[in-house]
């Protein structure tokens, strides 16, 4: 399968070792051409049938994010451009946007087109983009999502009460109930590791501090939740799950 993608980006120097990289190590990828702005990269995608989408985001005029606001439901897959770190990388993780983190390497555009590539055709990125923008909006996490079979599904952090290992899975029960998704929980103990309202208690469980309802230590430490839910702490974690929980200001 090839994709057909265009690159852009206001900078050449940008856009020419992109290309090159993609040339020489994406056989699936086929550039059929580039733009220097936003509006430029509308007319190429009514004029293409095009795939995927390497988007540069501070660019004069309009930044990258405006391109969505020309398509009701794009048929394109996004991987965005950018020189944001820290927070805004990890908003762009749990949101599901690809990026390539400037200055870019050969490393980091095999591994976005590589994510990119399995998320062509779901034709979910509008929904996506809009997740990033609400996490970025303020610095700190709402939404993430969650891999469905062939879909995302997209939940307010704050609703979560833990996550749970099921194998290769991961069960993530919110205060709707319980959904299995298809990416293992060590995943999201690393794509929230910064918010500090989760907490890893166990091998097999992360949970969202905020959602505790009590706190049980008199059969084996346990966590308790709304609507029944519970999970254990670790007996190697108490000591240090004690000391976290004495040090949270109320």
């Amino acid at each position: 399968m090839t994709l057909n993608a265009i690159i852009v980006d206001d900078e050449p120097a940008a856009r020419s070792m992109l290309r090159q990289i993609i040339t020489e190590h994406c056989s699936m990828i086929h550039i059929i051409d580039e733009a220097t702005d936003v509006k430029s990269a509308v007319k190429l995608i009514n004029k293409y049938s095009v795939d995927l989408v390497f988007l540069d985001i501070e660019m004069p005029e309009e930044n990258g994010f405006m391109l969505f606001d020309y398509f009701n439901q794009p048929t394109f897959e996004t991987i965005f451009c950018t020189a944001y770190s820290d927070f805004a990388l990890q908003a762009f993780e749990v949101s599901a946007v690809d990026y390539i983190l400037k200055p870019i390497s050969i490393s980091k555009v095999l591994a976005a087109v590589e994510k990119a590539v399995k998320m062509v055709g779901q034709n979910q990125i509008i929904q996506r983009v809009n997740v990033l923008k609400e996490n970025l909006s303020v610095n700190k996490l709402q939404k993430i999502a969650l891999p469905m079979a062939d879909s995302l599904v997209f939940v307010q952090l704050e609703d979560i009460y833990f996550f749970e290992a099921d194998g290769s899975y991961t069960n993530v029960i919110t205060k709707t109930g319980k959904t299995l998704v298809s990416k293992k929980i060590k995943e999201f103990d690393e794509l929230l590791a910064n918010d500090a309202r989760f907490y890893r208690i166990h091998r097999s469980y992360l949970i969202n501090t905020h959602q505790i309802m009590k706190y049980n230590k008199k059969d084996g430490a346990m966590i308790e939740f709304a609507n029944g839910y519970s999970a254990p702490i670790a007996r190697e974690k108490v000591k240090e799950f004690d000391e976290f929980i004495a040090s949270v200001k109320v």
